[in-house]
């Protein structure tokens, strides 16, 4: 019993055991999302983009590059994922947030009387 716990507390301590390369994965698609929120956002802030098209833009832009990537470029399975949808969405509402504040500051910062 005591080895068995032993054993479970080495393989939770090892990250790359707990890992798997989907997991990996989907981080990196996860934070290539992230940069593009910000860049986009600060892109939006400066040039003075207001409103719908602006969002619509940022949400084409950024499930038009992450298909690319995992399509073209990485040339992966995307069943082995779920599926084009589940990699299309990994992470789209966190980058939509931090698009939306970086947007919203540079904005204001810039342009804000």
């Amino acid at each position: 019993m005591m080895a068995l716990k032993k054993e479970k507390r080495n393989q939770c301590q090892n990250i790359y055991f707990a890992l798997s390369p989907q997991d990996e994965f989907l981080d990196v698609i996860y934070w290539f999302r992230q940069i593009i929120a910000v860049i986009l956002g600060i892109i939006w802030g400066v040039v003075p983009l207001k409103g719908f098209v602006g969002i619509a833009i940022f949400c084409l832009i950024n499930a038009g590059v992450l298909y690319l990537y995992f399509s073209s470029f990485q040339q992966i399975d995307e069943e082995e994922y779920g599926g084009t949808w589940e990699l299309t969405k990994e992470g789209f509402m966190t980058s939509f947030a931090l698009f939306l504040v970086v947007w919203i500051i540079f904005y204001t910062a810039i342009h804000y009387d």
